[in-house]
């Protein structure tokens, strides 16, 4: 099996994308690990992958469009709330009721 190399110029596609701020993923490094685990790539490598996954996601997000990705669920945002100062807007996730039904079995 041919050793993966990467995405190439990831760092600057992702700094030209979305807000040009970092995505960031509280349990990135977990997640990553599973990576490196199941797909014998290396840390880096994984977690530049993850980064790529959400920083698309964001991306998709910040132009309106909804991710619906099959099996686990919808990435959207939500629409404006606006409040006594300012106007927020929120990033949301509705599971697919398949995952909640299967984690349901899982943890039940």
């Amino acid at each position: 099996m041919e050793e993966f190399k990467g995405l190439p110029g990831i760092e600057e596609y992702l700094a030209s994308q979305g807000n040009g701020l970092p995505v960031e993923v509280p349990e990135l490094q977990h997640i990553a690990d599973g990576i490196v685990a199941y797909c014998g790539v290396t840390k880096e490598q994984s977690i530049r992958i993850l980064s790529l996954f959400f920083q698309e996601i964001r991306t998709a997000m910040l132009k309106g469009e909804v991710v619906d990705i099959r099996g686990l669920g919808m990435f959207l945002v939500s629409s404006p709330v606006t409040t006594k100062n300012s106007k927020k807007v929120f990033a949301k996730f509705r599971p697919k009721q398949s995952l909640i039904k299967r984690m349901t079995k899982t943890n039940g």
